[in-house]
């Protein structure tokens, strides 16, 4: 053997070693990096969403907290009197509402401490109206609705009309939806939760419940399986962009296409500030692609529809006539 051939005999281990040890430290490098991927933020986070959203936002708090496991996510779910409440006094950082602010309630968080808020409507839910079973839905409109609640109407043969809370969101956007304000019939009443408004409903035949879709949306949830078996979600007479008369309910497609009167937005309110923080950590989730298919899923219609890929057999179609 030669002096030449030797050298080259006694390199060759040690370059396959150095290439080893490159490789390993390459690919520990990317295990590194895709195990820290979604451990980048660390901290507390306190959020207020309307007690109607409770179903479907637990659902996102699951996966968000799964994949940023280093953030602690408090959730609280409350009415809109005590989530305000919290922001001013910055006991929470970011709302979950039904609604986007209003001029007066951007001004008066101006006036209070300089606070400039971003909002941003993640999904559309609305309100939806149940009935027992047998409830006859079939005259059913917008104004029969705005005649039932009439401060003048106390007939014993109208149905009585149950929200989830007195203080409710959901009574606050009927309302103003009909067109009421303060005053209405004496046949309005307000139960503890929906869960009360929905056994109320199941074992009265003559009355109409009015409850977050979302509490009844989930068609894979077990939960909303038996419920659905008590109830029925009752429909409305009203016309399509066409000008057709056609009937419409809370459901995914009706609200995809805007068509029911009883729609609402789900919005993220914030303080407008330029960090990078957990604050926007949670809203970016709850708006992308992770967060808007949990509202798809869940039988809501998020702002952005994530898009989906259809696998398509390319392989040369063989046999037939």
């Amino acid at each position: 053997m030669n002096n030449r051939s030797g050298f080259a005999f006694y390199l060759f281990p040690v370059v396959c070693c150095l290439l080893l040890i490159s490789s390993c430290a390459h690919k520990s490098a990317e295990e590194v990096r895709e195990q820290s991927r979604y451990k980048t933020y660390k901290g507390e986070l306190n959020v207020d969403a309307d007690a109607g959203l409770e179903p479907i936002i637990k659902q996102e708090e699951e996966v968000f907290d799964y994949f940023y496991d280093s953030v602690k996510t408090n959730i609280f779910y409350k009415n809109e009197k005590e989530m305000f409440e919290d922001f001013k006094s910055k006991k929470s950082t970011v709302l979950l509402l039904f609604r986007e602010l209003e001029k007066s309630e951007i001004n008066d968080l101006k006036n209070l401490d300089t606070i400039y808020v971003r909002q941003l409507p993640v999904a559309y839910d609305a309100v939806a109206l149940i009935g027992s079973n047998d409830f006859d839905d079939k005259d059913l409109d917008m104004e029969v609705l705005k005649k039932y609640f009439n401060p003048k109407n106390s007939s014993a043969s109208s149905p009585r009309l149950v929200f989830e809370n007195q203080n409710s969101s959901t009574v606050r956007f009927v309302l103003n939806a009909l067109g009421y304000k303060e005053k209405v019939s004496p046949n309005v009443f307000a139960m503890q939760s929906a869960g009360e408004v929905i056994d109320y409903v199941s074992k009265n035949k003559n009355v109409i419940g009015f409850i977050p879709f979302n509490q009844v949306s989930d068609n894979d949830d077990d939960r909303v399986k038996k419920t659905l078996e008590r109830i029925k979600i009752l429909s409305l007479r009203a016309k399509s962009k066409e000008g057709q008369v056609i009937r419409v309910s809370a459901n995914q497609s009706d609200i995809a296409e805007g068509v029911y009167p009883l729609i609402r937005t789900v919005n993220t309110v914030t303080r407008n500030t330029y960090d990078d923080n957990l604050e926007l950590l949670l809203v970016s989730f709850l708006s992308r692609e992770k967060g808007a298919k949990i509202f798809l899923k869940a039988g809501l219609m998020p702002v952005k529809v994530p898009e989906r890929e259809i696998n398509v057999n390319e392989a040369p179609v063989s046999g037939g006539q």
